[in-house]
């Protein structure tokens, strides 16, 4: 092997390996820059660092659903507008600088108790209207993933815990219906 192919090689896996950390970075440090709370790219980077995998996902293909109400509080679904079961994320660490644990759930796979920080979210108490950003620092199990996204609508879920398309009285933290006309989620017969 000749030394430039080797200097080729050596420079290819640098930048595979420091080019996606995913924060916003002033140049000065590659290796681990600061998060800050503005979004260069909209959408989700999503980097395995066991094995050097990116996926991307533009902000233009997912839908950040501001979901209120219910005992836990507001929450944020993210999910892959033409295919929530490539790519699905709830939160209720909505709140700028507020921290959880949380799921990705990302091309089949299930990616459990990740760090989340809320880096830019709802400030104050009104919560959040079409068109506001949050951005997410996600870390864990070997990943770094930062989410980026512009709130494209408000809603309110419930759980549909007999599958018949109707929600009942409780607030779904998850996918659920945006109607709440089951007066009995045990029997699936029963829709109003």
């Amino acid at each position: 092997m000749n030394s430039t192919f080797k200097i080729f090689l050596f420079s290819a896996v640098l930048s595979l390996t420091f080019a996606c950390n995913n924060d916003d970075d002033d140049g000065t440090d590659t290796i681990n820059p600061p998060n800050e709370d503005v979004c260069n790219y909209q959408g989700l980077t999503f980097y395995t660092t066991s094995n050097g995998t990116e996926t991307l996902i533009p902000g233009a293909e997912l839908t950040a659903q501001y979901v209120t109400g219910g005992s836990n509080g507001p929450e944020i679904e993210i999910y892959k507008t033409t295919n929530p079961g490539f790519f699905n994320f709830t939160t209720i660490a909505v709140n700028e600088g507020a921290t959880g644990t949380g799921t990705i759930n990302l091309d089949g796979n299930t990616y459990a108790n990740l760090a989340i920080t809320c880096q830019r979210g709802v400030t104050g108490t009104t919560g959040a209207v079409v068109g506001d950003e949050f951005r997410f620092d996600i870390v864990g199990n070997g990943l770094e993933i930062e989410l980026c996204v512009i709130v494209t609508d408000l809603t309110l879920g419930y759980i549909d815990a007999d599958g018949d398309g109707c929600g009942s009285q409780t607030i779904s933290y998850g996918f659920g219906v945006l109607n709440n006309i089951d007066t009995d989620d045990t029997d699936s017969s029963i829709c109003n």
